[in-house]
């Protein structure tokens, strides 16, 4: 479903960091208007609006009127997992274009309903999987697509940091866990590199914040996953490591080819930097990569140029709900004391 006009007029629903971060980056794009901006806390938005100098910007506090009065093309839905209660559903069946941060819902039921109303509508839609976006990341997966680099054996994933986060974050109804909050996105990249699960086992706990009555979530989390092509990975989460750092780093083993993705837990002022390994026999070849694009600006671009060419995105909303899926295994294996879990 192109779209058949030039500006493309975006409503972006939730005015927080990431709601922010997506309306800075649509207004660098050529013949995108940030329309409409939306928040349960009116004077937010309106600040918001101020802020990024967006004159002709209507604003909201009710999504309904958002999606039937902001006369919108596509939608940025950046709500905490808790708040959604349908409104990507209804902007679907307008024709209205989806971007969804992660995650897109706190259980499967709830993210297949999502998945199926966008895929009945036809629009284009995209996750908020920005690390599918780093340069080489997107070069691994070229490889893996040509078959150069071989089979693929081995992920080896963390993300660590140190973060009390808002009262809904730190709360398993809010937000289900520093698992489905932050850690999604190194088991989103596994998915991606080594394809559909097989069998998970979980471990996680709360250790370093039980002084905290109301931090009812994970901090420290591990996962074992074999995948269908025998393929396995282990991912490990924790929120009791280093305060102001956000360390999201992998390593991926192929037959052919080797990716070590170091982050500097502070990318936004030391870029992260990964290696590219590729070798036949005893002969090596190694790149380094600085990744110093902006992933969230790379994202957003993707999305707008898919829609004007009605094609797919790099990660559509079907991978949103793989990600569910994935770390519910997780926290399912976890509460019965690492028990094998199937992924389907």
């Amino acid at each position: 479903m192109p779209s058949n006009h030039d500006t493309i007029r975006v409503g972006i629903l939730g005015c927080g960091f990431m709601g922010e971060t997506h309306a800075k980056n649509l207004s660098r794009i050529a013949g995108v208007e940030v329309a409409a901006l939306c928040d349960a806390d009116a004077a937010r938005a309106q600040a918001l609006k101020e802020r990024l100098g967006l004159a002709n910007t209507l604003v909201f506090d009710d999504a309904d009127r958002l999606i039937a009065e902001g006369r919108l093309d596509a939608l940025f839905v950046c709500l905490p997992p808790f708040a959604h209660r349908g409104q990507v559903e209804c902007a679907a069946g307008r024709g209205i274009h989806l971007f969804l941060e992660k995650p897109i819902a706190l259980d499967v039921a709830r993210a297949e309903s999502i998945v199926a109303a966008i895929e009945r509508s036809g629009v284009v839609s995209q996750v908020g999987y920005h690390m599918r976006f780093r340069k080489s990341v997107a070069r691994l997966q070229a490889l893996l697509a040509d078959g150069s680099a071989g089979r693929p054996t081995l992920f080896q994933g963390r993300y660590w940091c140190n973060m009390t986060g808002s009262a809904w974050w730190r709360d398993k109804a809010g937000s289900g866990g520093q698992v489905f909050e932050q850690v999604i996105h190194i088991y989103d990249l596994a998915l991606y590199l080594l394809g559909e699960p097989e069998t998970v086992c979980g471990f996680a706990d709360n250790l370093g914040h039980r002084h905290m009555a109301d931090y009812t979530i994970d901090d420290t989390s591990v996962a074992a996953i074999r995948f269908r092509d025998g393929s396995l990975a282990t991912i490990a989460g924790s929120n009791c490591a280093l305060p102001g750092h956000y360390i999201a780093d992998f390593r991926v083993v192929c037959e052919h080819v080797l990716l070590d993705y170091r982050c500097t837990g502070r990318p936004w002022i030391i870029p992260d930097e990964a290696t590219l390994f590729c070798h036949a026999g005893e002969e090596v070849q190694a790149e380094t990569i600085v990744e110093n694009d902006d992933a969230y600006l790379a994202e957003c671009e993707e999305f707008i140029a898919a829609i004007r060419a009605g094609r797919p995105t790099r990660a559509p909303a079907r991978a949103g709900l793989d990600g569910v899926r994935l770390v519910s295994a997780v926290l399912e294996s976890a509460a019965q004391g690492g028990a094998p879990i199937a992924y389907r």
